[in-house]
């Protein structure tokens, strides 16, 4: 069973193949959503989690992804942005093209042999790294001023510039895609209350209540969607938290845990070290590490 999303309409107009737009607001506002566009999306202003297909991760200014054709795709921004501080701006600069956008058959010209086989691994969402993304962000910026053919061939550039790199990394699991179905609007409920309750205990019969479930059928439901239980799903959430805590703020692990949903700091443990495969002092050390030494 596919993933339930609303369908995008992208804006192209007449005179090009391919749109390019900025957005800024308070907060990012689109639910999760796909499109049949290819879209590479760099996020300038604000943090928040990042969901592609089955993949979660936080995103800050600088995060970089290519995403397929149909691949369900959510930017929810962190809770302070939606408390009108007026310091903190969402905002991203988005490429969105069809996969055709350079005609039916340039994919299969030999001189494009790379770029097809980046499109097809972009069905699944590929992260763009290291100096690889500081070279596509230069060329995203150049891209945005110019016309014409200069425009097209820019764009040319930057995946031929991504599909020769190794510094990519896939995001979701193979087969998920949207589907434009009656009940995209209780899967988008079920993510906006797991988003805005996730820092406090949640039951299951909270969650179910929302969509109007039993908690069996609800945790069928979610299973069948999104191709993994509510807890995991529950715990890739506020581990990710957890995760942002640890490197930003300079609280004790016990007062992380009961910040990031847990009450017990032996299960937050646990948990940690079942998703992130070192325990949350280690991670905070490593990351130190990594970052003294840079």
């Amino acid at each position: 069973m596919a993933m339930k999303a609303i369908l995008q309409k992208v804006p192209v107009t007449s005179d090009t193949s391919f749109a390019v737009q900025e957005f800024r607001s308070p907060y990012f506002s689109l639910p999760w959503h796909f499109h049949p566009e290819c879209e590479l999306v760099l996020i300038t202003q604000g943090t928040g989690k990042r969901f592609v297909g089955d993949h979660i991760a936080c995103f800050e200014p600088g995060d970089l992804v290519l995403l397929g054709p149909n691949l369900p795709h959510w930017y929810r921004s962190d809770a302070a942005y939606y408390e009108d501080n007026p310091e903190l701006r969402a905002a991203s600069l988005v490429i969105q093209f069809p996969p055709d956008f350079a005609g039916g058959s340039f994919l299969e010209l030999p001189e494009a042999e790379d770029i097809g086989e980046l499109l097809k691994k972009a069905v699944l969402g590929v992260e763009i790294l290291g100096k690889t993304r500081r070279s596509v962000i230069s060329m995203m910026q150049t891209l945005c001023n110019l016309k014409g053919m200069d425009r097209l061939l820019c764009l040319l550039a930057i995946l031929n510039t991504v599909s020769a790199s190794d510094e990519i990394r896939a995001l979701s699991s193979p087969g998920v895609t949207g589907v434009q179905l009656k009940d995209s609007i209780r899967v988008n409920r079920i993510y906006e209350y797991v988003m805005s309750h996730y820092t406090k205990p949640i039951r299951l019969q909270e969650v179910a209540a929302v969509v109007n479930m039993s908690p069996s059928a609800f945790c069928r439901y979610f299973k069948t969607r999104t191709r993994k239980n509510f807890i995991l799903f529950l715990n890739e959430i506020r581990i990710g938290h957890a995760c942002k805590l640890l490197i930003e703020g300079d609280y004790s692990i016990t007062e992380i845990c009961y910040m990031s949903g847990y009450n017990n700091v032996a299960f937050f443990n646990r948990q940690f070290k079942a998703l992130k495969g070192k325990t949350p002092k280690e991670f905070r050390r490593e990351y130190l590490g990594r970052f003294i030494a840079g």
